[in-house]
């Protein structure tokens, strides 16, 4: 039998009004508070983080590919990269991935550490310090409590201020881990800056063109109006989905039309789109800038392929050539061409109405250089913007009399649907591609993964939304600080009200110490019972705080009650997420360390004089 624990279960269940009555259910209720509000703080931080990264995520993508790095200054103007990649789309079957995760080699650090004199020094002072706090009988003879106490205290000062002052080398190591999921989804897209126009108000705008790959599970669930985009048609719509706070701005309605203006090569064009759907996703930031548009209208823009209007001259650098198109309209009105007929030589003409046809009429002198005549095939490199490259098969049609002007000499005629096939046969462009990861856990090992196994030897580079977007990211951690420091501060409401409460305990039974120590009881096991006394105050205490916590957090969850500005905070209600292990971990931290603490107020069990506790009983 558990002498100690029967014996505080009586204390514990005696009902004899007193003054540590009234006190031990304070103590109560302030254990109670602390766990709620570390509960409520834990959740509430949980979920704003998670909330906030889901919608930034959802919007934005775990991981950009661009055509180069540029995470500090992100461009909205971005260069063109090839659609057709090799990693696009086969990306999302990528499954888990090992990465190497440093972590502090804890022997080899002690073993450079181990020089250090002021480290043995630091050491020798808390050795010291604990000498004198569990003094043997010898020196609690000759020495004071409190002098003991008072060394002790200053020692403890003295070893702290020394072992934390110190400069430490932490030797790193590389250990493998795998991670927790994926890649489970890649997209196109492209964006562009222009600005808004209606009949009272101006606003810019940065239009993100998205295709028929794009995920709309997370934006669907913030439409306010209206449908998504259709991007499945054959032709790209005229539609744009834009955000609650633009339409409101710019008093726009669903079904409404308006003109978005766009410096294209230092021209002004306008474009007329028609408001299809309102979203708002809580990001305000987002919202006031975005609005989301087909992909195709930016290719066309942007004078990107496959809308790309190539010129009637292409200047073949590598051949030293230039490829002159010619349609049936213009080829009547042509210099070039009129000259070709003036000074014809062989073969036969350009057949304008076959848009396949693949005949070219070439200068004598290009003839003789390349040794080639009529029927022959003529082939001609050409690079596109981006560094695309393609072959040019022709058959040499016809040759004329080139005149003596060297560039005359060297111009190529053939039919311009045949250099505008160009959109059909190079792969199309988009500023860039996003990635989505399963687990967020893994953005760092994945945006690794991406840039040094999935685009290795390319000349694209991935970025992390984390190195695009920092400002946001930084201020999110900040609130990992206000969690510890909140839990801190329960933490030490918890061990103040115990340790008062404890020690009003131990004063109120000092009768019951003296006998208990006339019969024999060591020390140690009557601060056993007040100890288990205290376990139990503490466990009723976090019964009740569990409790009115979680239930706290079930209203909130399910109704809403608090509410948040949602203009400062991206979200409209405090968002609330449980996480069953920290709520775990801390009732069991706060059992333990309070428990903990409270061995040393116990302590002053062993200064009670049976004697006299009895005497005046």
């Amino acid at each position: 039998m558990n002498l100690e624990f029967l014996i505080a279960k009586r204390v514990g269940t005696a009902t004899k009004k007193s003054f540590s009555r009234a006190i031990l259910r304070l103590a109560v209720v302030a254990i109670a508070l602390s766990m709620v509000v570390m509960i409520l703080a834990t959740a509430i931080v949980s979920g704003f983080k998670n909330t906030i990264s889901e919608k930034i995520f959802g919007f934005w993508g775990h991981i950009h590919i661009t055509s180069s790095y540029s995470p500090s200054s992100y461009s909205f103007e971005s260069s063109p990269i090839n659609q057709n990649q090799d990693f696009y789309p086969s990306v999302d079957t990528i499954r888990k991935v090992l990465h190497k995760v440093p972590e502090t080699d804890i022997i080899n650090s002690i073993g450079l550490n181990s020089y250090n004199p002021n480290l043995y020094i630091g050491l020798s002072f808390m050795l010291l310090a604990l000498l004198f706090s569990f003094a043997p009988q010898f020196l609690k003879k000759r020495i004071r409590l409190s002098y003991r106490l008072f060394v002790a205290f200053l020692l403890t000062l003295a070893s702290i201020a020394l072992l934390v002052t110190q400069e430490y080398q932490i030797v790193q190591k590389d250990v493998i881990h795998e991670t927790e999921g994926g890649i489970r989804h890649i997209q196109l897209y492209i964006h562009k800056e222009g600005i808004i126009k209606t009949k009272d108000q101006i606003e810019g705008i940065v239009l993100r063109g998205v295709g028929a790959d794009y995920d709309w599970d997370f934006l669907k669930q913030y439409i306010k109006e209206g449908d998504i985009l259709d991007t499945q048609s054959e032709d790209a719509s005229n539609g744009i989905l834009i955000s609650e706070t633009t339409a409101n701005r710019l008093k726009l309605n669903l079904g409404d039309k308006f003109l978005i203006y766009f410096v294209q090569e230092g021209n002004s064009l306008g474009r007329k789109f028609t408001v299809v759907g309102i979203y708002k996703t809580g990001l305000e930031e987002y919202d006031r800038r975005f609005a989301l548009v087909d992909v195709r209208k930016l290719q066309q823009l942007n004078n990107w392929r496959p809308f790309r209007s190539y010129p009637v001259e292409l200047n073949l650098d590598e051949e030293q050539f230039i490829l002159k198109g010619l349609t049936a309209g213009t080829a009547p009105t042509d210099l070039g061409w009129k000259y070709v007929q003036e000074h014809w030589n062989k073969g036969n003409q350009l057949n304008f109405e076959d848009p396949n046809f693949m005949g070219a009429v070439i200068p004598h002198e290009v003839a003789r250089l390349k040794g080639i005549d009529v029927g022959d095939s003529l082939k001609l490199k050409y690079t596109d913007t981006g560094g695309d490259t393609h072959m040019f098969n022709y058959t040499v049609s016809g040759i004329y009399q080139g005149p003596e002007d060297a560039r005359v000499q060297k111009t190529v005629f053939v039919n311009w649907q045949s250099i505008n096939n160009l959109n059909q046969v190079l792969p199309a462009q988009v500023s860039g591609f996003e990635i989505f990861v399963d687990n967020i856990k893994d953005l760092d090992a994945l945006g690794d993964y991406t840039n040094y196994v999935v685009l290795m030897g390319a000349d694209q580079y991935a970025n992390t939304i984390k190195e695009i977007q920092p400002n946001i990211f930084d201020w999110l951690s900040l609130t990992d600080m206000n969690e510890r420091i909140i839990l801190l501060l329960m933490i030490l409401v918890s061990i103040i009200n115990m340790t008062t409460s404890l020690m009003i305990l131990i004063l109120e039974r000092t009768n019951m110490i003296g006998i208990l120590k006339a019969l024999g009881t060591p020390n140690w096991s009557i601060r056993k019972v007040f100890l288990y006394n205290a376990a139990y105050i503490i466990g009723y205490g976090l019964f009740w705080g569990n409790l009115i916590g979680i239930g706290l957090c079930l209203l909130q969850m399910q109704f809403g009650i608090m509410t948040l500005p949602e203009d400062l905070y991206y979200v409209s209600v405090v968002p609330i997420e449980f996480n069953w292990l920290t709520i775990l971990a801390l009732n069991i931290g706060t059992m333990l360390i309070t428990l903990a603490v409270l061995i040393i107020p116990s302590w002053l069990v062993s200064k009670i004089d049976p004697v006299k506790a009895i005497r005046f009983s």
